[in-house]
């Protein structure tokens, strides 16, 4: 497993800036095949996830118990996302994992939240 200060995923944050281009300019198709390049690195990359009691925190979604949860890319991300939790009181005293990422069957989960406090993007796998 790797250590926190280890994880960097740059190549990540750069396929979601490229979708919000793609966005911009309308171009379904690069939409389409950069997210699908998504799902394939977050299935294969290991990523900052928020933890309680050893259950990954669930961040509630709208009123109909629809719940993200949110990945960290970096340590830096990390920290930012929980000061912008606990600015907002969602989250506290919190702790961290470092692991891989897998598919979720449970309709209420709309997917994982991608550095809320910045790049933010939701996807399934």
């Amino acid at each position: 497993m790797m250590k926190i200060e280890n994880i960097i995923h740059d190549e990540l944050k750069e396929k979601i800036r490229m979708i919000y281009l793609y966005e911009e300019n309308n171009n379904s198709k690069m939409i389409e095949n950069t997210d699908n390049s998504i799902k394939k690195y977050l299935s294969e990359n290991e990523f900052i996830i928020s933890v309680e009691n050893d259950e990954l925190v669930k961040i509630p979604y709208g009123n109909d118990g629809n719940y993200v949860i949110p990945i960290f890319t970096d340590l830096n991300e990390y920290e930012r996302g929980m000061e912008y939790y606990e600015l907002n009181k969602m989250i506290k005293n919190k702790d961290y994992a470092v692991g891989k990422i897998k598919k979720i069957d449970d309709p209420n989960f709309l997917g994982y939240l991608i550095n809320i406090a910045s790049v933010s993007y939701i996807t399934c796998l």
